[in-house]
């Protein structure tokens, strides 16, 4: 004990005279093997040393640097302190920071890229700064992006370009870089007898597979094609002929393939010329026993041939079979699908919009386009929709009239937007929002209504999960408050605006109340985004009303045009609104008032603002086109 009280007297007298600030720390368990034998006055129990046991750490005698240290432990619980252990000195920073030098060591980024990264000490301790890099992945642009010491790499084509393949022309080259020449490049083609396709072959068209015009044979056909038989030609029979079948077709022919003799022409035979084309056997086997060569016999199909294959006084009916010309793997894909051809005169094609017949035209086929449209189709049939057709921001803004004469017209509008959410619902760049009225409160009594902000902007499930939660119940016949709606609605984005929130009240020119809005009119606001393109969308059968007037002028003579919202005070505002779209859906007109009414009410709104009106409609299919219509225009980019 009394060589204890002699170190700690050494220790403290050090502590006193070093620089360097004792380091104390207090713990509540010690680690056994650091703790001597306790005196046997001491309670041994664990309670107790946690109640009464201390360490004190001190920097080691006689060693240069704060980076070694002794542990003692005390008995604070006795009067003075007693001493219980003191440990070895131990090392417990791994770096002096007064000696320490930073530096710097070559690391990877959690994306894979080069970097480096800084190695410094922090209160004792030694760590590693975040890897930081300049690379960034690799783009086609000629520079090692990525650090890795190749350029471009994964970025070109087979050509070593950046971009797709070029297409392969007939040219004798490998222009799309796969290692062949020309390859399966066709074209139409054409001879005065029919058309076909030839082959590009070594970069020059070859093979046409059209029938080509042959020496006028005396056989009863028209060889060279001109469209005479056997013109020019001494094709008297012989008397050696006699008899003899001689192939002939005659266009069309009626019952299959025929034949024709030479036969004698007067009782003497002197004079000898051809019979008729007479019908035969049109079969695979032409030596079919039951076939009577003088009548032929029918098929039980009909083949495009220009021939009367069945034999029921008709040629090429009723023939038809499904083509498609696009790429076979994208049959059926997106927006493609098979067309139809037609037979006429034994050939395959069909008629196109001016009413001629055309060689090999697939009619009514879709293949597929070069890029894809941003409207919600496949247009180049590659299993995506959209791709590579960026959509700009945008809030869309619905205003309806919920009157009880829309009830038809607001479903169609639901039905269109659920089709619509099949494309787009998962778009986070279309924020939607929706305003009603007029609206009837819980407790409806007499002709009392009110205006709602039903969905502030928020992405299209909100919107549809408030929208399809309405209660149609709740819709009235009288004050569709629109025009108010759309003034309300433009009052954050027009620098013209007559009144204030905090100016406005409600009031009817009938005697009747219209309750306060939802939300009352101080908080009614939409929360357009700054940067994001603004469309108004509202439908009604009504004429565009107001019921919100200056507080100023309450108990005053009502006049809508003077006192209310007017359509003039909108298109002030409308026109000074930047990136705001007006669409409208009305009736063409409505029943008399000196209010503009139908069309003339709501198209001007919409043509101020670049936006379009659309007849009001309940037809669901309509409806859905217009709104992709809309849709195309404001967000695709």
């Amino acid at each position: 004990m009394k060589l204890i009280k002699i170190l700690l007297a050494i220790l403290f007298l050090l502590a006193a005279c070093s620089d360097t600030t004792n380091l104390e720390e207090d713990i509540q368990t010690i680690v056994p093997e650091a703790i001597n034998e306790p005196p046997k006055d001491v309670i041994s129990s664990e309670k107790y040393k946690l109640d009464c046991y201390r360490t004190e750490y001190y920097f080691c005698p006689g060693i240069s640097g704060p980076l070694f240290r002794i542990a003692i432990v005390k008995d604070i619980c006795k009067d003075p302190p007693e001493v219980i252990s003191i440990s070895e000195c131990e090392e417990f920073l791994e770096c002096d920071p007064s000696q320490f030098k930073m530096g710097e060591e070559v690391c990877t980024t959690d994306d894979g890229l080069p970097g480096v990264k800084t190695i410094y000490c922090d209160k004792g301790y030694i760590k590693e700064g975040k890897c930081e890099t300049d690379c960034v992945e690799e783009v086609c642009d000629g520079i090692d992006n990525d650090c890795d010491g190749e350029v471009d790499e994964g970025q070109t084509n087979d050509c070593g370009q950046c971009g797709p393949e070029p297409l392969e022309i007939c040219d004798g080259l490998d222009n799309d870089c796969d290692g062949e020449i020309d390859e399966d490049l066709v074209r139409p083609c054409e001879t005065v007898c029919e058309g076909g396709y030839e082959t590009c072959i070594d970069g020059g068209w070859a093979l046409c597979t059209a029938k080509q015009p042959q020496q006028e044979m005396c056989d009863g056909l028209d060889n060279d094609c001109d469209g005479l038989v056997d013109e020019g030609l001494n094709c008297l029979c012989t008397v050696q002929d006699i008899g003899v079948l001689i192939p002939c077709e005659q266009e069309p022919l009626l019952c299959g393939s025929g034949f024709q003799t030479c036969e004698c022409l007067d009782a003497d035979c002197i004079s000898l010329g051809f019979s008729d084309c007479y019908a035969m056997c049109y079969w695979e086997d032409p030596n079919d026993p039951n076939c009577d060569p003088l009548l032929g016999k029918a098929l039980d199909f009909e083949k495009c041939n220009n021939h009367d294959d069945n034999c029921n006084q008709l040629v090429d009916e009723d023939l038809y079979e499904m083509c498609y010309t696009g790429p076979p793997e994208t049959l059926d894909v997106g927006i493609c699908h098979a067309g139809i051809f037609i037979c006429e005169k034994g050939k395959w094609g069909n008629y196109n919009t001016g009413g001629y017949f055309v060689l090999n035209y697939c009619k009514d086929e879709v293949t597929p386009l070069p890029d894809d449209e941003c409207n919600g189709e496949d247009e180049n049939c590659d299993g995506m929709i959209d791709q590579g057709n960026g959509m700009q921001e945008a809030d869309i803004l619905f205003i309806i009239d919920w009157s009880g004469s829309m009830d038809d017209e607001i479903n169609a509008v639901l039905v269109a937007l659920a089709e619509f959410a099949k494309n787009y619902s998962d778009e986070e760049v279309i924020q939607w929002g929706l305003i009603i009225g007029p609206r009837v409160p819980g407790n409806f009594m007499g002709n009392q209504n009110y205006l709602q902000r039903v969905c502030d902007l928020s992405p299209f499930e909100d919107f549809m999960t408030n929208f399809s939660s309405l209660d149609k119940n709740t819709m009235n016949g009288q004050f569709e408050m629109l025009y108010d709606a759309l003034y309300l609605s433009l009052l954050d984005l027009s620098s013209s605006e007559p009144w204030k929130l905090n100016e406005l009240t409600w009031t009817t020119m009938v005697g009747t109340s219209i309750e306060e809005s939802d939300p009352p009119l101080k908080d009614f606001t939409i929360n357009w985004r700054p940067n994001a393109k603004r469309v108004i969308v509202i439908f009604s059968d009504e004429h565009g009303q107001s019921y919100m007037i200056p507080k100023s002028i309450v108990g005053g003579s009502w006049n809508a045009n003077v006192d209310g919202v007017t359509q003039q005070i909108l298109l002030n505002m409308i026109t000074t609104a930047p990136d705001t779209s007006i669409y409208t859906f009305s009736n063409f007109t409505s029943a008399n008032s000196s209010m503009p009414y139908g069309k003339t009410g709501w198209e001007p709104l919409s043509v101020a603002s670049g936006g379009k009106w659309f007849k009001l409609t309940f037809d669901t299919v309509t409806m859905y086109g217009n709104l992709m219509e809309i849709i195309e225009k404001e967000v695709c980019e």
